[in-house]
């Protein structure tokens, strides 16, 4: 087996959004990453959900912002995680995908 083509067809889209410490990515597969030694991995797609007025799919309100912000900042003040990359990941459900984008941009411009 090709690893490399696996990988490739696995990881859609990454971003870094804290130099060496922080990334938002897109997988194309719904088998969750299991975090290692090096990598604290976790998503938000079935924790924070939009409840939708019809067929509309976001973005996500304030208060949903708020409890991603402070998630988040946890997660890069916990002593445990001090030393590892934080990977936000998302599938390629678009409406996931476009929420989970808005939650990890809106901390970018809230907090730096």
């Amino acid at each position: 087996m090709n690893t490399s083509t696996e990988e490739n067809e696995i990881l859609v889209c990454a971003s870094e959004y804290i130099k060496e410490r922080l990334y938002f990515v897109t997988l194309g597969t719904t088998v969750r990453p299991k975090s290692t030694i090096n990598t604290h991995y976790f998503s938000i797609d079935d924790e924070l959900k939009y409840e939708n007025f019809n067929a509309d799919f976001g973005p996500l309100n304030l208060a949903m912002l708020y409890r991603y912000c402070q998630k988040l900042n946890r997660k890069l003040k916990l002593p445990s995680l001090s030393k590892k990359k934080i990977v936000h990941f998302t599938t390629m459900d678009g409406q996931k995908r476009v929420n989970a984008a808005f939650l990890i941009a809106s901390f970018s411009v809230c907090t730096y």
